[in-house]
């Protein structure tokens, strides 16, 4: 009953958050006058709805992805960071921006497109240096030394681009850092789209192998569980749908941490599949809720990593205060 009643609770606040998402704004529009004003049309058509939907997909890849690499490793701290991918996306971006600049190709910087492969590109190579540890480590908790040395690695490389660059475009890159919702094409959201799809339909194939590891890995071989090949796909599907939105939105901090464990806090000893519906429903509102705040500041809009920061900032120091107590589902 609890979990039914929190189902329609989300949804509601979901579309709440649409509404707001598509209403609030430098300019004030009425959405009853979309069909009959050409500009407020193109307005939402053009400008809202994509960054809406943007929010969307973003609140559906990285908590997902979170809750599956915590999962994996049996950590509350795991995020999609753990493994480097987001670090590598990073590094990805930064040669285009500082290359670009310093071999005089400063054309390249604008072109949205190139900057999303390039973020897309690094992750995936992250992606392939995991799996080929993967397949030579038996170890999970060993996968997370990997991904530190891949994030250490590319926080080197991007620093030394840094110390070449002009400081305008250590200026561009660090914007590109802060996360944005906005300036998505309609192709963009598409790809985008797709990509999070192929990442939810991956991990939705990883549902019944976590539930027989949350049971330890003897209970799981005994229900005829590849372990291996749930670990594969995991870290296929998180690392996809990191891809995706570290692609397309930057690299939005603590949401992939912080919502799973917000819900299995409020969920004690739930289902795997209630939790994983639970998060992606609680990730979309937990996006489009501080999509809204950033733009309700007169000043102007703020960053979504800020936000992001100064509210889930709070939400890890609690999980570090009270790591002693924190239980997993049993």
């Amino acid at each position: 009953m609890k979990f039914k009643l929190s189902i329609i609770l989300l949804i509601t606040l979901i579309a709440a958050g649409v509404f707001l998402n598509l209403n609030v704004g430098n300019a004030s529009v009425s959405l009853l006058n979309v069909f009959d004003d050409e500009i407020t049309y193109r307005l939402i058509v053009d400008y809202r709805l994509p960054k809406t939907l943007a929010a969307i997909l973003a609140g559906i890849a990285l908590p997902l992805s979170g809750l599956m690499l915590q999962e994996l490793f049996r950590n509350p701290l795991a995020d999609p960071s753990v493994l480097g991918i987001t670090s590598a996306a990073g590094l990805g971006v930064a040669l285009v921006i500082f290359l670009s600049s310093i071999l005089g190709f400063t054309s390249l910087i604008n072109n949205s497109w190139l900057i999303s492969f390039a973020s897309f590109f690094g992750a995936l190579l992250a992606l392939l240096l995991i799996v080929i540890f993967s397949a030579r480590l038996n170890s999970t908790s060993a996968l997370i030394i990997v991904g530190i040395m891949i994030a250490g690695f590319s926080s080197a490389i991007i620093g030394v681009l840094q110390f070449f660059a002009p400081s305008e475009k250590i200026k561009t890159y660090l914007m590109w850092t802060f996360g944005s919702l906005s300036g998505l094409s309609w192709a963009q959201i598409f790809v985008f789209t797709i990509m999070t799809l192929i990442g939810l339909l991956i991990s939705a194939f990883t549902l019944k192998g976590i539930s027989g590891l949350r049971l330890g890995e003897n209970y799981a071989h005994s229900m005829g569980i590849n372990i291996k090949k749930v670990r594969w796909l995991i870290l296929i599907s998180s690392a996809i749908l990191t891809a995706a939105a570290t692609a397309f939105v930057g690299p939005v901090a603590f949401i992939g941490l912080a919502i799973p464990h917000i819900c299995r806090i409020v969920f004690k000893k739930t289902q795997v599949i209630k939790l994983y519906v639970l998060v992606i429903l609680a990730g979309i509102f937990s996006m489009l809720l501080f999509s809204w705040i950033a733009q309700i500041f007169p000043s102007g809009s703020l960053p979504i990593n800020i936000i992001t920061s100064l509210i889930g900032a709070p939400i890890v120091m609690s999980i570090i205060l009270n790591r002693n107590q924190f239980q997993w589902n049993e």
